[in-house]
């Protein structure tokens, strides 16, 4: 309407000059102006909607974390509502938790009696070492009685005796081999005190902090900070383990690594205009007011998707149709806005209309004339806030130009 009313003026100037020369107002006599009126237009129509796409598919987009259970009991207590603000490690809500219970204490028991074990191994430990310091003795005087027999064989001595020089080396023999049954049994009781009932105890240990694990999963609690909506559980009711079906939602708070941006599609056509730090204006449903204060808000384009998701191949066990992407796909862009105060006035899931106005333009008239089609694209979007703030209709449209 308005790129009709601009290049109007030709037309409506030879009107105005036929009517004050009196002369007849006729289609051969304005035919020139009529031409030149239509030309003029189409060549606003093409310039304003080729270097000043608009959206009318924005959106304020915003995260949400569903609240499942890990382990799918039966709902005991929730500690929430609809519209409560929760923190990191608040609890939402507890499921049944007889068998963790169970599970803990029989951990705990086994980890007592690994521990009590550990006094049995210590008194195993010292029988054995003073049964082979008592088996040592008995080898130490069984060698004794071998060497005197030896002594007095190798001088020929008659009080040697072959009898008691045999006994003397089966003793001796019979004392070696306790001893090194006793050092055996040393041994075994080290390395029962020493490693095996270590490991058992680490083992034990696991096992406590695992049935711990499972025991602190039966209290949910929130991992960010945000406002839980959505609530559907009910005390008695089964706990959901499927994140597409969860107990609840929370809207986590935007950090600032995360501002609140519009997200906008635009026709694959306009890809050619659009740049990184391009100027633009959003419009959004929930911002409107009597006052158009705060209304249209001056932005700029901080990101270009460079893929288009209408193009998405997934494997299938089918081969791909063309026809299947017969729908073309929007030029994903990231709007982010100029001043900083204004991300808190959008509203999370607002539609949004993007008016973008291309300044790539150089130096000469050509180009201050190309610039200044932009106010026509400006007071566009304006009009159009204010009928759909008058009609009550939003910002209804479709597709991106």
């Amino acid at each position: 309407m308005i790129e009709l009313t601009v290049t109007s003026i030709p037309f409506v100037l030879r009107v105005l000059y036929l009517r004050w020369r009196g002369r007849p107002i006729t289609l051969y006599n304005v035919h020139v102006a009529l031409f030149a009126w239509l030309a003029l237009a189409f060549i606003v129509f093409f310039t304003v909607f080729y270097y000043y796409p608009k959206s009318y598919t924005g959106f304020v987009p915003f995260r949400t974390v569903p609240v499942v259970s890990e382990n799918g009991g039966t709902v005991t207590s929730i500690a929430v509502d609809n519209g409560s603000r929760v923190e990191p490690g608040q609890v939402l809500f507890t499921v049944n938790d007889a068998t963790e219970q169970a599970a803990v204490k029989t951990a705990e028991l086994k980890l007592a009696e690994v521990d009590k074990s550990f006094a049995a191994a210590e008194a195993q430990l010292r029988a054995a070492e003073a049964s082979l310091a008592r088996e040592q003795a008995i080898l130490k005087q069984a060698a004794q009685l071998f060497d005197d027999q030896e002594v007095l064989r190798s001088r020929g001595s008659s009080a040697f005796s072959q009898n008691q020089y045999e006994a003397a080396v089966a003793d001796k023999s019979a004392a070696e081999a306790k001893v090194a049954q006793a050092e055996a049994e040393v041994d075994q009781a080290t390395t029962q005190l020493n490693e095996v009932l270590p490991a058992q105890r680490e083992s034990a240990n696991a096992a406590l902090e695992q049935a711990q694990v499972e025991l602190d999963k039966t209290v949910v609690r929130s991992e960010v900070n945000g406002v839980i909506d959505q609530l559907t559980l009910h005390v008695g009711a089964r706990a959901s383990q499927i994140a597409m079906s969860p107990a609840m939602l929370i809207i986590p708070d935007r950090d600032e690594a995360h501002p609140r941006r519009v997200f906008a599609g635009f026709s694959q056509v306009a890809r050619s205009v659009l740049y990184v730090g391009m100027p633009a204006e959003v419009a959004c449903d929930t911002n409107f007011n009597v006052a158009m204060v705060n209304s249209v808000l001056p932005a700029r384009i901080a990101a270009i998707q460079p893929e288009i998701a209408a193009g998405q191949v997934t494997a299938t066990g089918q081969l791909l149709e063309p026809s299947q992407f017969a729908t073309r796909g929007e030029v994903a862009v990231v709007i982010e806005m100029v001043y900083p105060e204004h991300e808190e006035i959008l509203i999370n899931g607002s539609g949004c209309i993007v008016q973008t106005y291309y300044r790539n333009l150089g130096h000469g008239l050509p180009a201050h004339i190309l610039g200044g089609l932009g106010i026509i694209k400006a007071w566009g979007l304006r009009i159009k806030v204010w009928i759909a703030l008058v009609t009550g209709v939003g910002l209804a449209g479709g597709g991106g130009h």
